[in-house]
This record gives C-alpha cells, structure tokens and sequence, in this order.
C-alpha cells in the first residue's frame, strides 16, 4: 500500500495548515510503517515535518486502535518528566486518511529494531540507552494518577484479576483457533497473580523499538511512541513486557526485539530489572509471573492478528510468522509459570 492510495493530500494539506500553520505548504506525504499496527505517515511541509497516526487498514474490532483516546495520552503526559511527541490535533474525519487520525511532532533521532540500528554505538553509551529506557519507565510509573482525568479510584481493586479477566474474554469473544492452553493458562495466572492493588499508569507495549533514541544524548530516550494500550493496571506488567521483548525463554524467541540484547551487546534482562528497582523504589521479586502474563497475553494479540491476516489473505509468510508467534508465547508462558 503507498501513501497515496489512503491519503487525500488537497484535503490534508488545508487540515494541517489550520492545525499547525506554522508548518508552511505540505509537500507531500509518505507511508513510515504500517501492517496490522497503527499506520504513521511522514508528512512533509515546507518549514517543518509531522507525523500522522491512524489505524490499520482493514476490518478492527470497534473498540480497538482508538486514535482520539492515544491523542488525549499523550496530551496529558505533555506535562510530565516522560519524553512524548506534541501533538497539534486529532481529525475525525475520515475523508483525509480513510480513518480517523492525530497530528504529532516529528522528533529526530534512532529507532532500534534490530542490533544493526546500534552500528557504531560505543558500548558504554549502549547501556545508557538501556538504563535511560528503564529510567523513564519508572518516571511514567511515577506520574501522579490525578494526572489522568479518567482515572476512576474505586477500580483499582484487584486490577490484575480484571486485566486477566478482560484479556481472557477478548479471546473468548474473537474469531481464534482451539487452543487449550489459553485457558490452562488463564487458569493458573488466575491462581498465582498476586493480590494487591497497586496501580500506576502503564504504556501497554513499552520495550526499546518503541522509543526514539538520541544515542550521544545524556538522557537518549528522546519520545516514547505507541500509546495504543495504555491504560491503568500493575506497574510490574510493563517491566514484564518490556523483559518479554528483551530475551527469550532457552531457545524460544517469538519477536525478532529478543535478539537485539544478545547480538548487540546490550544488558540482559537482570540488569533492566536491578535497574527498574532502584529507579523505582518498587520490588520485582514477582516478575516470573508477570513475564508469564504477558506472553499469554501476547499469544491473544499475535492470535487476532494471525486471524486478520487470514481474513485479509496475507502472504503466506506472514500468516505463517504470526501463527507461530502465537505457540511460542503460549509455550514461554508455561516455561515462566514451571519456573514460578
């Protein structure tokens, strides 16, 4: 799909220039990344770039890529110590990117996908990286909850039991192949999540390609992107997902993210999880079954996924890549849970 094809340029070009007339005449428009994610476009002006979000291509479920509810994020994290993009406006309406869509500021710097984005990164400067990535998770952790006009004290009871319970019923609402060990599992997280009602906000999908990076920079974690999840629950399940995405279970890797720390040369899971405690304040000594959590969880998205592209028909290769990111989720999932 190329930019073209879901853009009204005429029309984006007067929206912009009401949202952000400083930007000058948009020049054009180019698709950055897209799939079953949220698509973000590259627009250029004259004097400035921005960026634009909007949801997938395709049929989503009503409730899911809410574009005006990640625009309101970060507009109320603007404020705080966690580094986000500004954001000019939100559009609904449809005619210009066939969904609706936010218009945020395009901050320079380093996506890390993979080891080869880190090239030429002195090796001290890597672990900074690294500690500044754990360092602003815990500052999010911190943020006051008065922060978020949404936040609704009297349900922060048992908010782990009602994440799982919401999780499991996603699944049992969807389209999704018979797999017993989802609701094996589910049963036994049921069993050992800990009680408590700690609650922060938390990002959903915190881990190292989701941030930009100024590698030379004291602190390099320029902007923290993808906003999609976030949401009020346990602290400990975004450190559970950024470790979930940092290494794999033995030879288990369901995300090209786990070869980053080895192949890089970067700290490995024990070090972000020392660091997160001290940054934090918090104990981390239940994370097993938190990493436990979010690979099941993470087995239910790679399952809506696998499904859409079904649906979609997909390239075989990535029906394929997203089928098996599902089994190998499950099974890291139960390796966390034996090791509990």
């Amino acid at each position: 799909m190329t930019s073209t094809e879901i853009v009204d340029t005429a029309g984006l070009a007067a929206h912009l220039a009401t949202v952000v007339p400083q930007a000058g005449v948009l020049d054009g428009v180019e698709l950055l990344t897209g799939g079953s994610s949220n698509l973000t476009l590259l627009a250029t002006c004259a004097r400035q770039r921005i960026v634009l979000r909007r949801r997938p291509v395709g049929l989503i479920p009503e409730q899911a890529h809410d574009m005006r509810r990640e625009y309101e994020t970060l507009h109320m994290l603007a404020p705080t110590p966690v580094p986000v993009p500004a954001v000019y406006g939100y559009c609904d309406d449809e005619s210009l990117l066939g969904a609706p869509f936010y218009a945020m500021e395009f901050v320079p710097g380093t996506v890390v996908q993979t080891a080869a984005d880190l090239r030429g990164t002195a090796p001290a400067d890597r672990v900074r990286i690294c500690d500044d990535l754990v360092r602003v998770l815990a500052e999010l952790h911190a943020v006051p909850l008065q922060t978020f006009p949404t936040y609704q004290p009297g349900r922060s009871t048992d908010v782990l039991q009602r994440h799982l319970r919401r999780w499991h019923d996603r699944w049992a609402a969807r389209p999704h192949r018979v797999l017993p060990e989802v609701d094996r599992i589910a049963a036994e997280l049921r069993r050992r999540l800990p009680e408590g009602s700690e609650v922060t906000f938390v990002h959903g999908d915190y881990r190292i390609g989701n941030v930009i990076v100024d590698r030379e920079a004291a602190r390099p974690v320029r902007a923290v992107l993808d906003w999609e999840l976030a949401t009020f629950g346990h602290p400990l399940t975004d450190l559970a997902h950024l470790l979930a995405y940092w290494e794999g279970t033995g030879d288990l890797h369901s995300h090209r993210a786990q070869r980053i720390a080895r192949e890089a040369g970067l700290p490995d899971g024990r070090h972000l999880a020392a660091a997160y405690a001290a940054y934090s304040g918090r104990g981390v000594d239940d994370l097993p079954v938190f990493l436990a959590f979010e690979h099941w969880r993470a087995a239910i998205i790679k399952e809506a996924i696998y499904q859409r592209r079904l649906r979609a028909d997909a390239p075989r290769a990535e029906v394929a890549d997203a089928r098996g990111g599902v089994d190998r989720h499950l099974a890291e999932a139960a390796a966390r849970l034996e090791a509990c």
